[in-house]
């Protein structure tokens, strides 16, 4: 039994599986790509996909696809074409489709059916990798994806022969991903997860609570992306053809597709060395180009794409009500993220102490069909009928904690208890010893806290000036810095405890429980003792 995850992206798709050790990686196709271009291509009445079709863009734009799984489960007034499309969309019974030149005639078909094609594809590449039949997949969708966009993704993977397992959310496919690898699965944390697409950014907010996971908030910018950094390249080195030959390149389509592929290369090779080469052979009038550039003049050329990208991080945190000090991890994902300025920009935004930045553990492009692979394996186990209720994505704005629940120790102090956006229905339990020999009860009351961002100022040290200079201002440093403040009293109560010898250094034991309608009860017990009382709030 064969299972895998699939990561079905607008310009690129992976496959992840489980090897023979366990671990999660990303297969091959036959090319020996490890990220398949999302491109079909027709040659005759043969399809090809991957990087033999992408090279057709420029050479056979009419018979070639690309950026289909942007249009597919939309209206043809929502579809776009996307830069480095080949055959442009046109209308079909009021879907995006694409008109296609074969050698008996010219056959339209819609974003699904192209969809559906190029998925077959994959699952034939899975299958001549694993040497067996898929019986089943996970596979990933955006955050931003409606319901009409997922039924329309199921519905062409089932064409393609591909049995659904369920869909999840591309960032709790990541998260774990990184769980696996980090071995951290147990810890609850708050984890933001940054996903820089070839076509889109898109940023989810999410906490991991029990090993549940719940998203607080998403943003994204379908206009910001990798090409949004291709596009830069190519108007930066299609200058520098026009001052070198004196041949403007801006309306040709075949000459920009050419260089597209180019900058792509480019690209990839900036994010691990100073400098990078671009070359196209014939770009325009039979005439060759040849030229470098060095990272930092990219990264500047780039300024302005990252602080867009920071915008929407910014964007998600204020949906969330969350401080940037508050996230324990920050998850980098997609092919334009291993760009080291990116992290770095990233690391502006994220500057606590104990907030952790992943981006080089595992490769950016291929943690989310790590983790799709993963959950395929987990759901494995489980026979169809008990599974098929569940192709939702596997984590949703579920029921959850609105403030944090704790109690108020010695000093006064909030100690949270249920921490806040935590899943519903949760359980806490924790014990605490007598205050003293001789105590008749033991009182215990439960509170709401309410989340507050303080600003501090930090007076910074003044700088010494030689006599009668004038003196130097320094602006005092602002740091934030998250206060849990105790509120409404949720529920109190006051146990009992056995008297004598046996009271000695007793214990309490304490369950604090909310159920998915918020209800809360609490339930306090002595360990050396018989006494119980069971006491019911409202959060």
């Amino acid at each position: 039994m064969s299972v895998i995850g699939i990561n079905f992206g607008t310009s690129y798709t992976s496959i992840g599986y489980l090897n023979k050790e366990g671990r999660a990686d990303c297969l091959a196709n036959e090319e020996g790509d490890r990220q398949i271009a999302s491109v079909l291509a027709f040659h005759g009445n043969e399809e090809v996909v991957g990087s033999q079709a992408k090279s057709d863009i420029a050479r056979n734009p009419k018979t070639t696809v690309a950026n289909f799984r942007a249009e597919i489960g939309k209206s043809f007034s929502q579809s776009e074409n996307l830069p480095g499309s080949a055959a442009p969309v046109i209308e079909k019974s009021g879907q995006p489709a694409y008109e296609i030149t074969l050698p008996e005639s010219n056959v339209t078909f819609t974003a699904g059916e192209v969809s559906a094609k190029f998925l077959r594809h994959i699952r034939e590449s899975a299958e001549a990798f694993l040497g067996t039949a898929v019986t089943g997949a996970v596979l990933a969708v955006p955050s931003y994806f409606d319901e009409q966009q997922r039924k329309a993704l199921i519905e062409a993977a089932e064409a393609a022969g591909i049995n659904v397992l369920q869909l999840v959310h591309e960032s709790a496919a990541a998260v774990l991903a990184y769980e696996t690898v980090l071995k951290n699965a147990n810890d609850d944390k708050t984890v933001v997860v940054c996903d820089l697409g070839g076509h889109s950014f898109d940023v989810t907010a999410l906490t991991v609570r029990s090993g549940l996971y719940s998203v607080l908030a998403t943003a994204h910018d379908t206009k910001l992306g990798g090409s949004s950094l291709d596009d830069l390249l190519i108007n930066h080195f299609s200058t520098e053809f026009k001052k070198k030959s004196k041949v403007d390149i801006s309306s040709n389509r075949k000459a920009l597709a050419k260089l597209r592929g180019a900058v792509e290369v480019t690209k990839k090779m900036l994010s691990s060395a100073s400098s990078a080469p671009c070359f196209v052979e014939s770009l325009a009038e039979g005439l060759d180009f040849h030229s470098t550039i060095n990272r930092m003049r990219f990264e500047i050329m780039a300024n302005k794409v990252f602080a867009k990208a920071l915008d929407t991080i910014r964007e998600t945190l204020s949906k969330a009500d969350l401080d940037a000090s508050e996230i324990d991890e920050v998850i980098l994902v997609g092919g334009s993220a291993r760009i080291p300025k990116f992290a770095v920009k990233i690391r502006e935004v994220f500057t606590g102490e104990h907030t952790n930045v992943l981006s080089a553990e595992l490769e950016a492009d291929e943690v989310v069909a790590r983790g799709c692979a993963l959950q395929a394996s987990l759901l494995s186990a489980y026979e169809k009928e008990d599974i098929e209720a569940s192709q939702e994505p596997v984590i949703t704005v579920a029921p959850h904690t609105q403030k944090a629940i704790g109690i108020l120790n010695a000093k006064g102090e909030f100690v949270i208890v249920i921490a806040r956006d935590t899943p519903l229905p949760a359980r806490r339990t924790f014990e605490f010893a007598n205050a003293a020999a001789g105590q008749t009860h033991a009182y215990l009351a439960l509170h709401e806290g309410d989340h507050t961002i303080e600003k501090i100022e930090i007076p910074v040290e003044p700088i010494p000036v030689e006599e009668g200079e004038e003196p130097i201002e320094e602006e005092p440093e602002i740091v934030t810095k998250v206060v849990t403040k105790p509120a409404a009293l949720l529920v109190e109560a006051s146990l009992p405890l056995s008297q004598g010898k046996e009271a000695k250094g007793s214990k309490i034991e304490v369950q604090v429980t909310v159920d998915a309608d918020r209800k809360l009860s609490m339930v306090m017990r002595e360990k050396n003792g018989s006494n119980v009382i069971k006491v019911a709030g409202k959060q």
